[in-house]
Parts: structure tokens; sequence; C-alpha cells
């Protein structure tokens, strides 16, 4: 193979950036062809042959991955090996998807640069080294045109003779009239497993499963065939006589019947299992039949016990007239939900005096849609309770006839708890609109970051010096790098990251990697695990879980001081397993504990006010719970509750 240069294609709409992938990239041996956008790379690709491809994710227009799907639905750069460098998010989802669409490895800015250039050299080797295969397959594929055309020909010999075997004329077998056989076609000795010689002579018996006096003549009849193996199977026999020089010669001809019996016995088995089918549904129907009158026998000895149970339905029932305001009857839900003492203080009271003043216009109209026989569909209003309490409810209007009266059965269902989870809901997209901010806000951050890493990296390579400056920015770069990756943490796990986690094991691992940050501050960790507890496992992001367990130790230790204790322990409640940390310090203050995981609220001096935010984020993200007690001056105690997925 020639020692030319090696075309490598640097996809980057920012000029900065290219920059630097040239100046981590550049060799006497690489060709380096720089593309600031899809639409450019894509031209390039139709021109020239590359070894490698690192193509940005997020570009104007024509994005990296669309670009990547172009590229390899071309035929001549299908192959071609394509790394993705982005400042996106680095979930599985976002990695896996680079994959699918073609990736062969997916790189997150900022990047080190040596790492970088030690993959493109190896890309660059794969590449050479197809080269010189391609040359070998070349000469091999020659060698094996040759050695098809041969096979070919064995092929043809092979089909002319099979067509021979299948060809073939029946089997034939000629006896005399004691049954001596006295020849026979080549097939009958195919069927029987004979070779040549082996029969002629013998009678005709050892053939059939049937005795020379039992022969027919001018017949045809079924009976077993023996192998010489002694196997056997079912044949057909037509048999016919005839003279030779005043001897009997007999003619039979055999039929292989084995596949006609397999057949018959399949149409047999069918017909008994369409049979039975038919018996089990003539029975089923019988069932029915039956269950059917004890179910109209039931409803019908059951029709007082209903109106009983409208009575005493959980949901509130109110009847009043039609022609009056005043309530006729109410149920004894409808009691405890409108907070009264008995059914005597609403009974006779207006209908209007129990609903809200905000909604009496709306309840009249209703009332006035009823009376023109209009139907009503259920609706939502506020109610008074007797004890001034207000409460949202939705109602449900049934005109029917009480106690001789047309009356409306007025169903109202409490939507206290309803109102509760809608707010809950809008609270949770607030967090995710967040979460998608805060996404592009990291994108947008680490794009430079890019280019001011590499370039300080690339210098500190290029021109050691004893300065500290170097250090100390590339420290200060990974810090902003730090607080962008909290606010990437705010996106929730896909459940395709989810696996099972054996919690046991996932505390033991926090306990022994921040034993030692304890010891430096003279704090002990004291786990206090229920052994009954130890095989539980639990559904989730491991890593995810494990991030929220280091986070809260932190917290503690920093909260404590020299000679305290951290207390972690394990409590089971019903399906759900419960995770204590309990440390000595200094406590929370009552008026800034309903603070604490508001975004950016800290109490320290560093902090960024979002770790508690994303811990909490993390773990409603795994349907669970979180809670946080805490007394000044007496310690904290952080509370995680996560589903139980099965005890081992």
């Amino acid at each position: 193979m020639e020692n030319t240069q090696v075309n490598i294609l640097l996809v980057e709409d920012r000029p900065e950036n290219l920059l630097a992938l040239e100046a981590v990239l550049t060799s006497p041996q690489y060709r380096l062809i720089k593309a600031n956008s899809g639409i450019e790379a894509l031209k390039w690709v139709l021109k020239e042959e590359f070894a490698v491809i690192l193509m940005d994710v997020q570009m104007p227009l024509l994005n990296g991955f669309e670009t990547v799907k172009m590229i390899r639905e071309r035929e001549k750069s299908k192959d071609i090996p394509i790394i993705f460098i982005t400042a996106l998010s680095q979930t599985v989802e976002n990695v896996l998807y680079g994959y699918s669409v073609g990736a062969i490895d997916y790189i997150i800015k900022p990047f080190d640069p040596i790492v970088l250039k030690c993959k493109v050299d190896g890309f660059i080797s794969m590449y050479t080294q197809k080269k010189i295969i391609l040359e070998q397959k070349n000469l091999i594929a020659s060698r094996t045109k040759e050695l098809e055309r041969v096979y070919t020909e064995l092929k043809k010999k092979e089909a002319m003779s099979r067509a021979i075997g299948e060809t073939s004329i029946d089997s034939i077998v000629f006896f005399s009239e004691d049954g001596t056989i006295l020849s026979l076609n080549p097939t009958v000795k195919k069927m029987l497993g004979y070779s040549d010689g082996e029969l002629v002579g013998k009678k005709v018996d050892l053939l059939f499963d049937l005795s020379i006096s039992d022969i027919p003549t001018k017949a045809n009849v079924e009976t077993t065939a023996i192998r010489k193996d002694k196997t056997t199977f079912p044949i057909e026999l037509h048999i016919a006589d005839t003279e030779v020089e005043h001897e009997k010669i007999f003619v039979c001809t055999i039929r292989d019947i084995t596949e006609r019996k397999h057949y018959f016995e399949m149409l047999e088995s069918l017909v008994k299992e369409r049979t039975l089918e038919l018996s089990e549904t003539n029975r089923n129907l019988h069932n029915e039949i039956e269950e059917k009158k004890a179910t109209m026998k039931q409803l019908y000895e059951s029709e007082e016990k209903y109106r009983q149970l409208v009575e005493n339905s959980p949901e509130a029932i109110i009847v009043r007239a039609v022609s009056s305001e005043n309530i006729s009857f109410i149920n004894d839900t409808g009691v405890k939900l409108l907070k009264a003492n008995s059914k005597e203080e609403l009974v006779g009271r207006s209908m209007f005096e129990i609903v809200h003043p905000s909604d009496q216009e709306k309840a009249r109209k209703v009332y006035k849609q009823l009376s023109r026989g209009e139907t009503i569909l259920p609706y939502e209003e506020k109610l008074v309770c007797v004890n001034g309490d207000v409460i949202d409810v939705q109602i449900k209007i049934i005109p029917f006839v009480y106690e001789g009266k047309a009356s409306l059965h007025i169903v109202i269902r409490d939507m206290t708890e309803v109102k509760r989870n809608e707010e809950f809901i809008q609270q949770s997209e607030k967090l995710n609109v967040v979460g998608e901010l805060a996404a592009g806000i990291a994108h947008e951050i680490r794009n430079p970051l890019t280019s001011l890493k590499g370039f300080t990296q690339l210098l500190e390579y290029k021109y050691s010096t004893d300065s500290d400056y170097v250090n100390i920015m590339i420290q200060e770069i990974d810090r902003i790098n730090t607080i962008v990756s909290e606010l990437l943490l705010l996106a929730k796990p896909g459940h395709d990251d989810f696996r099972e986690v054996s919690l046991d094991q996932l505390i033991q691992n926090v306990t022994t990697l921040m034993s030692a940050q304890a010891n430096l501050h003279g704090i002990t960790l004291q786990p206090k695990m229920d052994p009954n507890l130890n095989s539980v496992m639990i559904k989730g992001v491991e890593n995810k879980i494990k991030q929220v367990f280091i986070n809260i130790i932190k917290n503690a230790i920093e909260a404590s001081g020299a000679g305290g204790s951290i207390v972690i322990e394990t409590m089971r409640v019903c399906d759900h397993i419960v995770i204590s940390f309990t440390d000595t310090g200094v406590g929370i203050p009552k008026s800034i504990l309903q603070n604490i995981g508001k975004p950016f609220f800290t109490t320290k001096a560093t902090g960024t006010g979002l770790g508690i935010m994303v811990s909490k984020s993390i773990i409603e993200s795994h349907d669970g719970e979180w809670n946080i007690r805490s007394k000044e001056g007496e310690g904290t105690t952080v509370e995680v509750k996560l589903p139980i997925l099965k005890d081992l």
C-alpha cells in the first residue's frame, strides 16, 4: 500500500472548536479537511474518501444526527467510522441514539486532547489495515470464482442423478406359485434395504406380513412390508397372476402408503378433536344459559337490596323536588361531606344555602336547563359546609321520581384530592421546564468550555511551565463543568435506564466510599441495617441513587463537628423500604427548613443550591418520597422511601 496522506473530516460550526481540533490532530500523515456545517460535510464525502469523521451534534440547519444518517445511506460512505463530539446531555438515551444512527464513538465536551488523538490514531490504523485486507480480498475473490465454476458442474451432475431416482417406475416383484421370488426391479431393493442377489430364490413372505396361502390373486390388499433391518411400514399390494409355459406366475406391484396412512390418522384425530370442541361448546352454552337464569333470579331478588345500597352509597346523594328548592333527602355520606351532625341539619334547607355565592348563578342556570328537559353533563362547583369550610365538588344530576314526585337525584363527588393532584402535576410540569432550560443552558456553556479547556491543556502539553496559572485555569473550568453537570441532572432518567439494584450492596459501597472523608473530619459512620432486608431489590438507576446517598452523607459531614456521628438505618414499611440518615450536627432552623430543596437556595458560602433539588428530583423519578426532619442544635434526619421490587 502506498505511503500517502490519510483524509480526516472535521465537522464543527464553531471556528474556534475547529481550530482546537486541528491543533490536536495535526500530523504529516494526516490531511485534515474542515467543514463548518452538515451540508458542507456531505459535499466533501461525495468528493473524497475519509478514514474517520469527527462530527459535532448541535449545528444549525442540519444537526450531527441527521448528517450521519445521510452519510450512512450512501454506499460510498456507509462504513466510514464517525465519532460524535458534543456538549449536549450525557444521558444514556442520547448516547444510544448516537450509536443507533451510526456513530462508532461518543465524546463529551470538554474532551481530553490526548485521548481524542489516541482514538483517531486507532481508527486510522484500522483504516490502513482495511485497505490491506481489501487487496487480499480481491485476490481471494478471483480464486473463489474458479472454485464456484467447479462446484456448479458438480451440482448439475447431482441434480441429474436425483431426477433419475425420483422418476423410477413402481416397485415390482415376480414370484412363483409356491412363493419363490423369480425377479424384481431395483426399486424393490431400495425400498426394502436389500442388495443385488439377496432376494432372488427366497420366499416372498420374507417381504410381507402375509403367508403365501393368504396372498390373494387379482386383488388389492393393505398389509405391512418388512425391511431387511426388520423395521416395518404400511404398503398396498396390487397382485395379478398369469401362466407361462403352464406355470403360474404372480406379478405384485408394491406401493408405500405411509404418507396416506399418516393423512388418514391426522384426519381422524382432527375429527375427534373437533367433536370434543363441539361437545365442550355445547356444555359451555348449557352452563351459560343456567348462569343467565341464576343471574336473572339474583337481579330479581336483589332489587330491594339495591335500593338500600343507593341510600348508603359512598358518594354523597341529595334528593330535591323539581318544584321546590328544599332538600328532601340526603344520605350519610352527604352529611359527612358537608360536615353536619345529622340529616336534620340539612333536610328542609334550600340547596342554594350550601352553594358558594360565586357559583349561585351557575347553579340556577343549571336548574333552569333541567326544567326545560335539557341533559346536563357533570360539572364542578364550590359548596359551603355547615362549619363554613368551602369544598370543590363535581355535581351530577339525574331526573327521577321520588315518593311519587318529579325529583332530582343529585350525586356529589368530593374533588378536593383531585384538585390537589392537579396542582402537583402543574408543579411537576414546571420542574420539567426547569430541566429543559437547564439542559439548554448547559449546552451553551459547554461549547466555549471546549475551546478554553482544550487550548489550556494543549498549552500545558506542548509548552510545559512551572507556573500554577494553567492548573488554576483548568480547575476553575472543571468547577464550571461540575455546575453544568448538576444542571443536567435535573432531567429525570428514562425508564430504559432502570435496572434491578441490590440496596444492601449499594449502601455498603456508599459507606465504604464516604468513610475516608468522614474519618478526615473526625466523624463516625454507623450503618445499622436490618438483616432481614439484606436481600431487598429495588428498580432504578444505581448511579443516580448512589449520588443521592453520597450527597446526603456529604451534607451531614459538613453539618457535624469533630466527634460526631452519622447513623444509617433501614426499615420496611409495607411494600416500601425507608433509608434514614441521622447526624448529630447543628440542625436546620425552622425558619429556613421549608426552603430547603428550592432552586439556588443554599446556606453554604460556595454552594449552588442544586444538590438537594437534584436529589429530590431523582427520588421522585423512582416513585419514591423524600422527607427532612431537623431540630436546631440537635441534628437532622433525612428519610428516603423507595418501592421494593422483590425479596430474593
